[in-house]
C-alpha cells in the first residue's frame, strides 16, 4: 500500500509549535511513517485495529497522535501532547 502523510493546514500549525529539536524528529519520522506506519509507531487509546486507528509517536519533548486510514492509504497529524503537561 502507498501511505501518504496529509500535510494540511492542522499538520502544519501542529508542526510548527513543537520545539526545534521535536520537529527535526517529526521530518526523520515521515519516510518510515509512509513507509509502514503501524511499524513507526505505537498502539493509542483503545487499540480495535481495524482499518482506521489512532497511533502514537514518541518526539523528543512531545508525543504526536496520528490517525491511519487504510481505506485512503492516509496519515493525518491531529494531536501534539506535552508529556510533562500535568
Amino acid at each position: 500500500m502507498t501511505w501518504h502523510l496529509e500535510r494540511d493546514q492542522l499538520a502544519l500549525d501542529l508542526i510548527a509549535s513543537l520545539t526545534l529539536e521535536a520537529q527535526y524528529a517529526f521530518f526523520n519520522l515521515i519516510p518510515r511513517l509512509e513507509d509502514d506506519p503501524d511499524q513507526a509507531t505505537e498502539p493509542y487509546g483503545l487499540d480495535a485495529g481495524g482499518p482506521v486507528r489512532m497511533r502514537s509517536a514518541t518526539l523528543p519533548g512531545a508525543i504526536t497522535i496520528l490517525l491511519i486510514s487504510d481505506s485512503t492509504g492516509r496519515i493525518n497529524l491531529v494531536a501534539v501532547i506535552d508529556p510533562h503537561a500535568g
